[in-house]
């Protein structure tokens, strides 16, 4: 009976405050009985949530408790109840705008509802307050991204990304957009590496990606997030990974305008450590990128020491044998030859002369690169022949046909690129396109095998030379059998490029190392 009354009182309050028109502001009394309903009945709440709001604007002076009570509410223990306040928030908004970026703040920790049907009404309440000021909705998300508590952080992120980027160009304007590159730079640095791909994704969805002005700042956005002014420490997993994930993301965007000359600098640099780092893929990973990055590297300051770096690299990568009875092909990886000789013949148009002005160098250059040139040309005549002579049909059913293929063209790839650099002096212009970006393809297979012209021996001084000058005494090079699966194929769509790599997409350690509360990456 006395709920009863009780919800008659509220009406009451309702019609005495609807009727009194410009004589409302003396009405606070009654509106402070409907504040105190929200320790009521359930009825009483509901009804206090719509009347709260209903009626916020008229009282300035009790803004502060009114808002109080309407969030007692959004946490109150009925999910009913919780829904209502939720849904009444943004009505604060309409004619108290001050107020929005607030009711925004808080719209965006109620994200972190566990109820599917509580969390599209906190959605849909957020979405409402871009209506009225898009601008002052996203400062009010934004602020929850400071925020250590990590689901908060993480949907309002993919909040921003599903339904804020798609509400269009009328809500979206250009100053919003600018508004939302600016709070995603902020963010940048106290992220897990999933958060950071939500904020790329973000960005990428901006105006930003449509001009090479936009594309070269989001480079620079990369580069600073990489931290290449920091000495690069391969036991540090933390850096490790940050490093790969910024540089996957910035190789869509090198273009004739927008140079990755930072980036290789900083790679050359940490190539004569880079075989510290444990995960062997990872080292792969890093000098995939490298190649697939210099076509597009400016003007170097010192190019004579960048191209040392990787001639250097080149050397300690490819093992001679010293005994030659035993001539036992070591088990290199040609995926890694491939990608730092193309890397040395697209850094030497910079240095033309690094190997013929001195001749020790040369010298040591041609003796590796004429065992690497031996084992790929014996590689690819045993291949081509067990091709053949298995019939086009028989191949065509070959699970292993496609691995095959990948395996001839880069094997092809580093005799081009041998042949080019033996000539003296150094050539530079052929076009090599790297194995692991795709092209091996079933259709060009008929052309592989029927192809009836002779493999021309790699020369040096217009002799042709070999090992041991016998071409049966030479074991065949088996590239490391992991080599050329599918985890190392690439996407090379410009929007959307992921690599081969499976760059740490479920790590989950701040880039912040100096936060004392960061989240840890996880190795992938």
């Amino acid at each position: 009976m006395e709920a009863e009354d009780n919800i008659q009182k509220m009406y009451k309050y309702f019609g005495i405050l609807a009727d009194a028109k410009e004589n409302i502001a003396e009405k606070e009394p009654e509106y402070l009985e409907i504040l105190s309903a929200v320790k009521g009945s359930t009825k009483e709440k509901r009804l206090a949530s719509q009347f709260i709001t209903r009626f916020f604007k008229y009282f300035p002076n009790l803004a502060a408790q009114a808002l109080e009570a309407q969030l007692d509410l959004c946490e109150d223990e009925d999910i009913c109840i919780r829904k209502q306040a939720i849904k009444d928030l943004p009505v604060l908004c309409k004619e108290a705008k001050e107020y929005l970026t607030k009711i925004a703040d808080i719209l965006a920790q109620l994200l972190q509802a566990d109820d599917p049907q509580e969390l599209l009404v906190a959605q849909n309440s957020l979405l409402s307050l871009f209506k009225i000021d898009a601008k002052g909705a996203l400062t009010g998300i934004f602020s929850q991204m400071q925020s250590n508590e990590e689901i908060v952080r993480e949907r309002s992120m993919k909040f921003i990304l599903n339904k804020v980027m798609a509400l269009g160009k009328e809500i979206i304007k250009k100053d919003v957009e600018d508004l939302i590159i600016a709070e995603c730079k902020k963010v940048m640095q106290n992220i897990t590496c999933e958060e950071f791909e939500t904020l790329m994704t973000i960005l990428s969805s901006t105006h930003l990606i449509n001009t090479p002005e936009g594309q070269k700042e989001l480079v620079e956005l990369l580069a600073s997030t990489a931290e290449l002014d920091q000495f690069f420490n391969p036991k540090d997993l933390d850096q490790v990974n940050r490093f790969i994930t910024c540089l996957d993301y910035s190789i869509p965007f090198f273009s004739a305008h927008v140079e990755s000359t930072k980036f290789i600098v900083y790679i050359c640099e940490l190539l004569n450590r880079y075989t510290l780092i444990k995960d062997n893929d990872k080292q792969f990973i890093i000098l995939k990128s490298l190649a697939e990055s210099v076509p597009y590297c400016g003007k170097l300051m010192n190019p004579e020491a960048v191209v040392g770096q990787v001639y250097q690299a080149l050397l300690d990568l490819v093992t001679v044998p010293e005994n030659d009875s035993n001539k036992k092909v070591e088990d290199m990886d040609l995926h890694r030859v491939e990608a730092l000789l193309y890397t040395f013949h697209k850094l030497g148009k910079q240095c033309p002369d690094f190997l013929s002005k001195d001749p020790e160098r040369q010298k040591d250059f041609k003796k590796k690169l004429l065992y690497v040139g031996t084992c790929t040309q014996t590689f690819v005549k045993v291949v081509r022949q067990d091709l053949k002579e298995k019939g086009e049909e028989d191949v065509k059913n070959d699970p292993t046909v496609e691995k095959k293929l990948e395996g001839l063209k880069l094997a092809c790839n580093i005799n081009t690129l041998i042949k080019e650099l033996f000539n003296i002096p150094p050539r530079f212009k052929a076009t090599v396109n790297l194995s692991w970006l795709g092209g091996a393809t079933k259709s060009k297979l008929a052309q592989i095998i029927q192809e009836g012209k002779k493999h021309e021996p790699i020369t040096v001084d217009g002799k042709s030379k070999r090992i041991d000058g016998s071409n049966n005494s030479q074991q065949l090079y088996q590239p490391p059998k992991d080599k050329f699966s599918a985890k190392f194929s690439n996407n090379t769509n410009n929007n959307n490029r992921r690599g081969g790599s499976n760059t740490g997409w479920n790590a989950k350690r701040s880039f912040d190392t100096n936060n004392a509360n960061r989240r840890s990456w996880r190795p992938y």
